[in-house]
């Protein structure tokens, strides 16, 4: 990522359709598009990546940054802000500068699935799906306030969905941006009043708290469809209003707000900073406790959004049938070229589930073939534990499950049903790139979810009382992996298992193994 004023070709600018009728302005290494949204400081346009041919977002602030000290601390945000760039709930931040004529800009990588904001057309959710969505973005502020970096600027329509079903927080960065000389009416007009805290309004110095009093509010308008400020029939209050009541507590007794969660939103949505949560970490560890209360059980932001506001399909595949037998014999040659060149150092393997739609799944689960071990190198990546390895089995190899009363069950699971442990080599969420090597060797490592091969939906840690010397020798029969990677798990994580996907397991490679290294994650990914 650039964090500086490259001297980079610009992009031909390409004519925008639209109201105003402008032309879209030139941006290092981008071909801008359409205008995919304005307001009264920023427009975002579609654009590609010329490089690699990547379709991304950029945002083009409004405002100029007229001085060079205002630039640069624009730049040193935007550095603090690509720091959370991997998070999976947090939209990854590529690129920044500012133009010639002073104005700032974001490229971002592009999420195509609408945002919070086209979910609440249509009402208000479920306190379980509100829960889940909040509580995943909210631990992507809580990374960012641990990189100290604040937002100022959550609600709805910075929280975009990608094409997983996730939620992503957006935005990063331009409402962050102090800029000096700047009039204060200027700055409350700037604001989203439904979802800035009291002490925007006077303008006083932003904190995590601020944040954490927007992400309360966020969560109010998914349970009641309307935002806190506003009159029980939606209607917004005018400014003067609002002012004149900032140290009046927003009233939680909707009853669309479960009694559970109303201490949770007293205090995120109070009007005193230092009576809310200290940070977005804390307010995470709120909700986290909350998925244990009576409203009802949770779902995954990835079911609640699928449920609530329709998706593209998660990973684009091949429909023909001999595309997916052409790939999975390419698998197997892949496999044994691996089996041959790696050491046993990082000697593993990958277990390997090859479906197809639920509707043909019956008719292929009985057959029974040879397992292939394959060498998988798997590398750290941003925010991801080191090396680990994985276990193969030839597509169509396994055989036919077991009934449900025999099925071995996981040891832990979230909150949200989903198997899970502290040990997974990378958590819930995480998207996965695999690259295989000329002499077969495949390396493994955290990616943008767009340019995702897998996504992890499940994990745990191997059976404690294990007699397995390997964790190629665990992944084929421990009964934790059996339990936890499952389509059935994939289906209740939220993802679509409409098209023929694989299901695969990675653990520790032989020396995490040795030293005691007991984790390990389940990933689908799509043939």
């Amino acid at each position: 990522m650039r964090t500086r004023n490259d001297h980079v070709p610009m992009s031909s600018p390409l004519p925008v359709s639209g109201a105003s009728g402008h032309v879209a302005p030139p941006v290092p290494g981008v071909r801008l598009g359409q205008v995919l949204g304005q307001g009264g400081f920023a427009t975002v346009y579609a654009g590609e990546q010329v490089s690699l041919g990547r379709p991304v977002a950029v945002k083009i602030d409004s405002r100029p940054l007229h001085d060079e000290r205002n630039r640069r601390r624009f730049m040193r945000e935007m550095a603090a802000a690509s720091r959370i760039s991997g998070h999976p709930n947090a939209v990854s931040l590529i690129d920044s500068g500012v133009l010639p004529d002073g104005r700032p800009y974001l490229v971002m990588e592009r999420c195509d699935g609408g945002s919070l904001a086209q979910v609440l057309q249509r009402g208000g959710l479920s306190a379980a799906q509100a829960v889940s969505i909040v509580m995943a973005v909210c631990s992507a502020l809580g990374a960012a306030h641990d990189a100290g970096v604040l937002h100022r600027d959550i609600k709805p329509g910075n929280i975009l969905i990608d094409a997983y079903g996730s939620p992503r927080l957006s935005d990063f960065g331009l409402a962050a941006v102090q800029r000096e000389g700047i009039d204060s009416s200027v700055t409350l007009e700037t604001m989203t009043p439904d979802f800035a805290p009291p002490e925007a309004f006077t303008l006083a110095a932003p904190s995590p708290r601020g944040d954490v009093w927007s992400m309360g509010a966020v969560l109010f308008a998914l349970l009641t469809g309307r935002g806190p400020r506003r009159t029980a029939d939606g209607a917004p209050q005018s400014l003067p209003e609002i002012i004149n009541h900032l140290s009046v507590p927003i009233d939680t007794s909707d009853a669309r707000i479960p009694e559970a969660l109303r201490p949770l939103l007293d205090r995120a949505l109070h009007p005193d900073p230092a009576q809310r949560y200290r940070d977005g970490n804390e307010l995470t560890e709120a909700l986290t406790r909350a998925g244990g209360l009576s409203y009802g059980a949770f779902s995954t932001p990835h079911s609640a959004l699928r449920d609530s506001h329709p998706l593209p399909a998660a990973i684009s595949t091949p429909t023909a049938g001999s595309r997916r037998s052409s790939r999975a014999l390419m698998l197997l040659a892949l496999g044994v070229t691996a089996g041959v060149v790696i050491s046993a150092a990082v000697l593993g393997a990958v277990r390997l589930i090859d479906s197809v739609p639920s509707a043909n799944r019956a008719a292929q689960g009985a057959s029974a073939s040879p397992v292939l071990h394959a060498g998988a190198r798997v590398e750290q990546g941003a925010g991801s534990r080191p090396s680990a390895t994985a276990r193969a089995t030839v597509p169509g190899s396994r055989k036919a499950s077991p009934s449900p009363t025999a099925a071995p069950t996981p040891a832990q699971v979230n909150a949200q049903g989903i198997p899970y442990s502290d040990d997974m080599p990378w958590p819930l969420g995480t998207c996965l790139s695999r690259t295989t090597s000329v002499v077969g060797g495949t390396s493994v490592s955290q990616v943008d979810c767009s340019q995702a091969d897998w996504i992890v939906f499940a994990g745990g840690t191997f059976d404690p009382a294990t007699t397995a010397s390997s964790a190629t020798e665990a992944m084929t029969h421990d009964p934790q992996v059996e339990a936890a990677c499952t389509s059935d798990y994939a289906q209740r994580y939220g993802l679509d298992l409409s098209t023929s996907y694989t299901i695969n397991t990675l653990g520790p490679n032989d020396e995490e193994w040795a030293a005691g290294s007991r984790g390990f994650a389940c990933v689908l990914g799509r043939l």
